[in-house]
């Protein structure tokens, strides 16, 4: 049982500033200050378990990050910086995807209808109002969802290529074959659009 939970903790993840940035701005403005509420709220423990589990998150991050293997390019000239195999268990996610389901809920919830739970006065209360350079309920719920995509990346072939080139590697840099390479343009693709919910613009391409 304890392998099998560390094989699905296990997830390739590209740890960058702009990565770094969503977290903040995810952390800082939405779910602390929920967490912090002192609004009664039926579902307050779940805010105070998101906001620690978030942290986990980012320390798990962190941690993969200093951990290695560096990771370059077939020809050795450039790195690939933050490409990472990051142990995040499931259950750190799915309390996260949890209280996405309740803010997203909130946010699409009539004015007039009932709030039994309270999230609704709890994010009405803890995000500013829509206003020129402030995060609204929208776009804070919006970059928590973000940010979940990111650590929490569908599996496919590209994934499991570059999984299995770090997993390999033992902690030892790593030198991309081609093929691995390939996988990696397609995965950074997928992150930039992730981040920027825009076209990339070869942000991690090159």
């Amino acid at each position: 049982m304890e392998q099998r939970e560390q094989r699905t903790s296990a997830r390739i993840v590209v740890v960058d500033p702009d990565l770094g940035a969503q977290c903040d701005r995810a952390e800082h403005h939405l779910l602390a200050p929920l967490a912090g509420s002192t609004r009664g709220t039926r579902d307050h423990a779940l805010f105070t378990d998101g906001l620690a589990a978030f942290r986990r998150i980012r320390t798990a991050l962190a941690e993969a990050v200093a951990r290695g293997p560096r990771v370059w390019t077939p020809n050795g000239r450039w790195e690939h910086e933050g490409l990472r195999i990051a142990e995040i268990p499931p259950r750190e996610t799915d309390v996260l995807y949890a209280l996405l389901r309740e803010l997203s809920a909130a946010l699409v919830s009539p004015p007039d209808a009932p709030d039994h739970s309270g999230v609704v006065a709890a994010l009405r209360d803890t995000t500013p109002s829509a206003g020129p350079g402030t995060d609204t309920a929208v776009g804070l719920v919006g970059t928590l969802a973000r940010v979940l995509a990111l650590v929490d990346l569908a599996a496919d072939a590209d994934t499991a290529t570059l999984f299995a080139a770090l997993e390999a590697a033992d902690g030892e840099d790593v030198r991309l074959t081609h093929t691995q390479e390939d996988a990696w343009q397609r995965l950074a693709h997928r992150v930039t659009m992730l981040l920027t919910e825009s076209e990339p613009l070869h942000r991690f391409l090159y």
